[in-house]
């Protein structure tokens, strides 16, 4: 190729024209940024007005703001690629798009999509709830997304869980919760001694932490820590087992419980009434035809 027609070609390309669609596309993202930063403080000023449970206001923005990021993006992109002569129409119209998604197998993404929506109508859940999620993960709700739902655990561990794989959810954080402590003790102790060890823990737990259990509008307690009774007597053959109860807020109910148990350990040890563990107990028996005649 003679220097003559490299000229030509390089007169042939319009770079005034790509250097305006770069700048365009650059600006499409500038704006698009923008807007990413004000949906928060606008989100965040609707919810200010409402009048909504606080962790159900976090849910509905936590929605909010995966909706309108994925609604910026896809914007964005169809705007770029329209800068660039790319014929858009189709994509808007969506037949071609949906169908080579699903041929994609983005079934699971609709079903993603779809899950969310019912996790937040139906009420399944909110941001800052405890939750344990298909009896395996357990933790706090950190965003619920139009694709997943975030759960940090109490070590610090988080899961990015897809909405569709939500199956079982058992939520820790509604309305009341009952506190149940059981605790086992060997079958030589008193069960009437065993009693007034336990009712003495409760009288002990009702008095130094009254707050953290429910309570109605004359301030008296719902369900106070009682002692619900022998609720088993054949404890891996170890003993008697009793149980302790009470109504809690949600999240007192780890605090309650585990005060109740180290209240019984320390009550029993200094009362003296032992606690059950595993234990074997052997009986020589003497075999009369091994023993010698001595008449």
């Amino acid at each position: 190729m003679g220097s003559e027609q490299l000229l030509k070609l390089l007169e042939q390309v319009e770079w005034i024209s790509i250097i305006q669609k770069i700048i365009v596309a650059l600006f499409i993202l500038f704006i698009s940024y923008i807007l990413m930063r004000l949906r928060i403080k606008v989100i965040d000023r609707i919810f200010e007005v409402t009048k909504m449970d606080h962790n159900k206001e976090r849910s509905m923005a936590s929605m909010l703001m995966s909706l309108t990021r994925y609604i910026i993006y896809i914007i964005a992109v169809l705007l770029m690629l329209r800068q660039f002569d790319v014929d858009i129409t189709p994509i808007i119209a969506g037949a071609g798009v949906l169908g080579l998604a699903i041929g994609f197998g983005a079934q699971s993404l609709v079903k993603d999509v779809i899950t969310g929506f019912f996790i937040m109508f139906e009420d399944q859940f909110h941001v800052g709830d405890f939750v344990q999620i298909n009896g395996e993960v357990t933790g706090t709700i950190e965003e619920i997304g139009l694709r997943m739902t975030t759960i940090r655990e109490w070590s610090g561990k988080k899961f990015y869980i897809p909405n569709s794989e939500i199956r079982t959810v058992r939520n820790y954080n509604r309305e009341e919760l009952r506190a149940i402590v059981t605790v086992t003790f060997p079958y030589d102790e008193d069960p009437v001694k065993i009693r007034e060890l336990l009712e003495d823990v409760c009288h002990q737990i009702e008095h130094d932490f009254r707050d953290q259990f429910l309570q109605d509008r004359q301030g008296n307690l719902i369900e106070p820590p009682q002692v619900y009774g022998v609720s088993d007597i054949d404890q891996n053959e170890k003993g008697g087992q009793f149980t302790i109860i009470a109504k809690t807020k949600p999240e007192a109910l780890w605090t309650v419980e585990k005060m109740l148990k180290e209240y019984i350990w320390r009550n029993s040890y200094e009362k003296g009434i032992k606690i059950a563990y595993p234990r074997r107990i052997f009986q020589q028996v003497e075999d009369k035809a091994m023993q010698p005649d001595v008449n």
